[in-house]
Formats: C-alpha cells, structure tokens, sequence
C-alpha cells in the first residue's frame, strides 16, 4: 500500500490516500493505526513482546519442572505459585497455541473392564456411592493399574491409596505381579506415613471388585484397623472415578517416560519421584492452587499458606509441614530403637543352637509342609463336593424358574430382586468363580 501510493502521487494523475485505501480495502484507522505501530518499534509494541517473551519463556520452565506438557489451567496456577505472575485462563491459551504446545491427553485403556469376581447378583455393598468430598481422609480409594517399559513392553502392576478429598496419594507400591502382597505394601506404607490422620470414625476404603480387594487377607487387614470396606458396582468405573483419574492423567504424563525404562528398578525410581512432586509440588486448580499436601494442611489448620500473616513473614513461621515432619521423625527414631532392640534379642536366641536342635526344627518344617499338601488334597475334594452341591442347586434355581409367571420372571431382570427368592440363593455361594 506505502509502495504504491508514494510511486503514483508523484505523477499528474495521482490518487489521492483516500482513493488507494478503498482500492486495498483497508479502513483508514487502520491504516494509520498500522503507521504508527510501525513508528513505535521501541516503545509498547517492543515493551510487550519483550513481555510475551519473558512469560514463554517461564512456560519452558514450568514444562521443564513438570516433565510433561500441562493444561492451561495447570499453566495459570503454576505462575501464579511460582513466579507471582497472574495470567488468565484464556491468555494461558494464546500463549499454548502460539508457542504450538499441545498438553497430553489420556489414551483409552486396552484392558478397561476385562476383570470380574463375584457374581452380578451377589455384589458387596457400595457404601461410598459416589459420595467421595466428605472431609480429609474419610474416604480413601485405591486401585491397580498396568504400566509397561523396556523393548518387550513388560507390564508392571501399580497400586495406589488416594485420598478422595485432598487427592493425595497416602502410599503405593509397584510390582511386577498383580497379587494380594501389592496391595498390602502400598496399604502398609499408607498406615506407617497417615496412619494417625485416619484414626477417625467411619474411614471408607473404597476399590472396585478386584480380587485382590475381596480377599479375605485385605478384609481382615480393613477390619483390624477400623475400616469400613466400600465396592464398587461391576463395570462402573464412575463409582471409582477419581482414582481412574488420577491414573489417566498419570499415563498422560509419564506412560511414554516408563516405556523408556530399561529395568524395574527405574520403573520404580521414576513413579516414586512422580508421585513425590505430584504430592509437594504439582498446584492443582481444583484445590484452591494449593499441592494436595498443601491443602490438606488448609483444610486441617486453616491456614493458608501466604507469605505474609499480620506482619510477620511467612518464612519466620514454622510451617505445618516442618512440625509434621520433625513428629515423623521423633516417630521414627522411635521405631528404629525398636527394631534394634528387636534385631539383638533375635541374634541372641540364635546364638549357641546345637544341632539337635537345628534337625528339631527341620523335621518340623517338613512335617508342617506334608500337612499342607495333606490339607490341599482334602480341600480338593471338599471343593469338587461343594462345587457339586452348587450345580445341584442351580439345576433347581432352573426348575424353579419354570414355575414363575411373566410378571416374576420380569422383576428378575433387576438383578437385586434375586436376593428377595431362596430358591436363588446359589448365587451367593459362587464367590470367586467369575
């Protein structure tokens, strides 16, 4: 347009600046709005790039400090926590799309309802029902999931307990088998950090219908601590939502990192330090910016953490998380004087054994495992005679069947109403068959 209108004003016939932006079709403001950008190179056109520049530019760190690529939201409230910059939601995205970020979505799971145990009709209660924002750590919900690495794609299996409320992941463990002693280590850690927090009444653990959480050692585990056990419908993973959550979001971020991992023990390392700074570090936008740890401290002390309190700086204080730590050390100092006093009376029973007493208890040993053997063999039979029994049953569920109207026979397509007839009632000894 410049070009132009210099070149053909100078001649005879020449158009007037009116003329040649009608030509263009550029309205005049703009036109001369475009001018006086271009004459104003160092002045607020190069003062907001410079400041495009420098907020990009914490973008790069905050994807440095995450190790993945989050949402705008997350964008929002890590500048705002980390570098006391106040940026909306909406400019967050400007800057995502210009800087050709795209934060990493979830990939739907293979394996998503494949696992079932008790029968439809007999299900355990769900006693959470959906109800997961009661309090700090009233309902605690755990849950398995795969995970895999290396150039064979070997799975390993990983089991967290989280705090439904604060989203804090309180213990969890990795595996590479998907069995009861899983669970127990990640359930075990939980007690030995959070144990005195959920010495509460009415504490809800909350899981699907895995087999490892319908077990009797997990139950009696529940039941010795004053647990109350919650379960999941079969194949509703809304009732366990938050816990399938946090697993997706944690596969967003890391599942390509573990895939790289040539062993285990890195496997291990890497979800261990994921799960450390999604706990200290990672703001969320739901918890009122705040990490899990850090909400759970407003929550219980209603205090929440600033940098000033009534004059007096935040770092003069001493904060939650020390006095909490400094108890958990006094604990474990504590637990340590135990455990050496227990290691030294044991090394003392063990001094001093002479052989007979070595061949006593091997003899021991055999005998105790013959009788295991002994016992499999006995239930084996009992089982084949308990499975009959149940067969039997069934046969007359299906006689019984027979000699009920439509009406009836349509009240049994709900489920529950099975539970309501005796002549049913083998539904509730197929425990463990499905």
């Amino acid at each position: 347009m410049d070009i132009f209108y210099n070149s053909q004003k100078r001649t005879e016939y020449g158009l007037s600046q009116i003329k040649c932006l009608q030509i263009f079709g550029c309205s005049r403001s703009g036109y001369n709005g475009w001018k006086k950008r271009q004459a104003d190179e160092q002045g607020k056109r190069a003062l907001k790039e410079a400041e495009e520049k420098r907020i990009m530019e914490l973008f790069r760190k905050i994807i440095a400090k995450r190790g993945y690529v989050p949402g705008r939201r997350t964008f929002r409230d890590d500048l705002w926590r980390d570098y006391n910059e106040h940026v909306s939601i909406k400019r967050c995205s400007k800057f995502m799309k210009k800087m050709s970020l795209i934060p990493n979505r979830p990939q739907k799971d293979a394996y998503k309802h494949q696992a079932t145990h008790d029968h439809v009709c007999a299900s355990p209660a769900n006693k959470v029902n959906q109800n997961f924002n009661i309090a700090p750590r009233k309902v605690i919900l755990t849950d398995i999931t795969y995970l895999y690495y290396g150039i064979f794609r070997t799975p390993v299996y990983f089991c967290a307990f989280k705090d439904a409320y604060t989203k804090e992941i309180l213990g969890h463990s990795v595996s590479n088998r998907m069995n009861i002693q899983l669970v127990k280590e990640a359930y075990d850690i939980m007690m030995e950090k959070h144990g005195s927090e959920l010495k509460n009444p009415e504490v809800f653990i909350h899981s699907d219908q895995g087999s490892q959480y319908l077990s009797t050692t997990f139950k009696q585990m529940l039941e010795n601590d004053g647990f109350i056990q919650s379960v999941s419908g079969r194949g509703n993973s809304q009732d366990n939502a938050p816990m399938e959550s946090f697993f997706g979001q944690m596969k967003t971020r890391i599942l390509n990192l573990i895939a790289l991992c040539k062993d285990r023990k890195t496997v291990t390392v890497m979800i261990n330090e994921y799960i450390r700074r999604y706990n200290t570090e990672f703001y969320q936008y739901n918890l009122s910016g705040l990490t899990p740890e850090e909400f759970y401290q407003y929550k219980t002390t209603e205090i929440y953490p600033l940098d000033n309190y009534y004059g007096v700086k935040g770092t003069e204080l001493m904060s939650v998380s020390q006095l909490v730590a400094e108890r958990r050390r006094l604990a474990d100092e504590k637990n340590r004087k135990s455990r050496e006093v227990y290691a030294r009376n044991k090394e003392r029973n063990h001094l001093h054994v002479s052989p007979l007493q070595i061949v006593a208890r091997d003899q021991k040993i055999l005998r105790k495992e013959i009788n295991i053997w002994t016992e499999i063999k006995s239930n084996s039979i009992l089982q084949l005679n308990h499975l009959n029994q149940i067969l039997a049953k069934a046969q007359n569920a299906e006689k019984y069947l027979a000699t009920l109207s439509d009406s009836e026979l349509e009240e049994l397509k709900v489920p529950q109403n099975w539970q309501r007839h005796n002549e049913l009632s083998y539904i509730f000894d197929m425990k463990g068959l499905f």
